[in-house]
């Protein structure tokens, strides 16, 4: 009887639902995980021929619920929110060092100067010049502290690129995995909507490594590219992202892409934690450190000019007391093992006399050209640095801040659209359960007519 097989296909369909909103139930605390809906449509008659109401229900598909374009803006969002967090986490580092008491470089300047003022009351005394020599050389260990502190946070950066890219490219292989199983799910018609949550999740944490697109195919899978444009994931194929070093420093390095045996250079900003990386360390690490070597550079090539110009207390012509390796001027810097007496304080070596001594005091208020910050005293300069520093953390935490709440924003649209809905999935469940029970009473009330029918005879 037509009746029976109607309802049959009620009871069907309306378990189908039953199913898809326990699944739903069962994942209401599961990240990342996008509700389901059972999709049906009416079976019309199965022939042209007289009056049918037709054949039932049937579900077509189980929908997946989510919007491509929330996604792609919460993966967005994440590439500027993680980029800001790593950017600001370096820099919270770069400005804990520059006010710590011990890196201070304008104090030690302070201190030396101080020294030399006081040797001016008796130019011979061998306590006060060996105080100078304490002095110079406290101011040296500052400057190499610095230098030292710059140089452990560069290295530390360039580890911290070798791990985002390792997990990047763990990240690009599973995520074309993933895309071949969509693939051949699809292409049997089943349902790939965990398969389609494991990529969402994949991308997501890739998104946090850097900036990137998706381009869906119609075959289901799911194209991933730089936002500059270089190839991810084409398919079930992943590319591998590589630091090469470079030669001049092997804690910077170039990125590239290598795509089936295919080369693409990464030009320009990668975005997200490895952009923070490298922009970080080019942008305000290295030019940091440049100053601080300009600083060590001039104010000990002037202070062993002023003394060159003096004799010592043995009537010998001055000799330089610090020295450095030009090639890394600030964490080299030292002084040079002078004796008190050997400190050319006078022009004439005259013992009470303090002229190159007043010169020497003189530097404070002397200007060196220092880059980025034009003709500037040295004392200053670390200043500068100092606040510059301060300035640059407080932007970029205004910075984090906008951009996490951009990305919590995007994220609270997402939950909204694709998490599960406890009361909705309760109301859905009665339903279902009613039709069920509907289509069970249409059974059994096509039974007794039949029963009925029988008792006939």
């Amino acid at each position: 009887m037509s009746i029976i097989n109607i309802a049959l296909t009620g009871l069907n369909a309306n378990r189908a639902g039953l199913d898809v909103t326990a699944q739903n139930v069962a994942n209401v605390n599961t990240p990342g995980y996008s509700r389901q809906q059972a999709q049906f449509a009416a079976l019309g008659p199965s022939s042209a021929l007289g009056v049918s109401a037709g054949n039932g229900v049937e579900v077509t598909s189980i929908r997946r619920i989510s919007d491509e374009f929330v996604v792609r803006q919460t993966w967005a969002t994440q590439s500027q929110a993680s980029y800001s967090s790593r950017y600001l986490s370096n820099m919270s580092q770069l400005e804990s060092v520059m006010g710590a008491d011990s890196f201070n470089i304008a104090k030690g300047l302070d201190n030396l100067y101080a020294a030399l003022n006081d040797a001016s009351v008796k130019p011979e005394s061998t306590p006060l010049r060996q105080q100078i020599i304490s002095e110079a050389d406290a101011l040296t260990r500052r400057f190499n502290t610095l230098s030292e502190s710059y140089y452990s946070q560069h290295k530390d950066l360039s580890e911290q690129r070798t791990a985002a890219v390792e997990l990047s490219n763990s990240l690009l292989v599973n995520i074309a995995d993933v895309n071949k199983r969509i693939v051949e799910m699809s292409s049997t018609n089943g349902n790939p909507s965990q398969l389609l949550d494991e990529r969402d999740a994949l991308i997501g944490q890739l998104s946090e490594m850097m900036s990137i697109k998706t381009n869906m195919q119609p075959d289901g899978s799911l194209q991933v590219t730089l936002a500059s444009g270089q190839p991810l994931v084409l398919g079930d194929q992943a590319s591998q992202i590589k630091a090469i070093p470079d030669p001049s420093d092997p804690y910077l390095a170039e990125m590239e892409i290598d795509f089936a045996g295919q080369r693409f250079p990464i030009n320009g900003d990668i975005g997200g934690e490895l952009g923070a990386i490298t922009d970080y360390q080019v942008d305000t690490l290295l030019p940091f450190r440049q100053t601080l070597d300009e600083m060590a550079v001039a104010f000990a090539d002037a202070f062993n000019n002023t003394l060159a110009t003096g004799q010592d207390l043995n009537g010998n012509a001055g000799q330089p007391l610090f020295t450095y390796d030009p090639a890394s001027p600030s964490s080299s810097l030292k002084i040079t093992g002078l004796s008190p007496d050997e400190l050319a304080l006078s022009s004439d070596g005259t013992p009470g006399n303090s002229d190159v001594l007043t010169d020497l005091v003189g530097l404070s208020n002397q200007t060196f050209a220092i880059t980025g910050y034009g003709n500037i005293a040295i004392s200053d300069a670390f200043t500068a640095m100092v606040g510059d520093t301060a300035i640059k953390a407080r932007q970029v935490t205004s910075d984090a801040k906008a951009a996490e709440n951009l990305n919590a924003q995007a994220i609270s649209v997402k939950e909204n659209l694709s998490s599960v809905n406890s009361d909705e999935e309760a109301a859905n469940l009665m339903v279902f359960a009613n039709a069920y029970q509907a289509n069970m009473k249409v059974i059994s009330t096509a039974n007794n007519l039949f029963d009925t029918v029988l008792a006939m005879f």
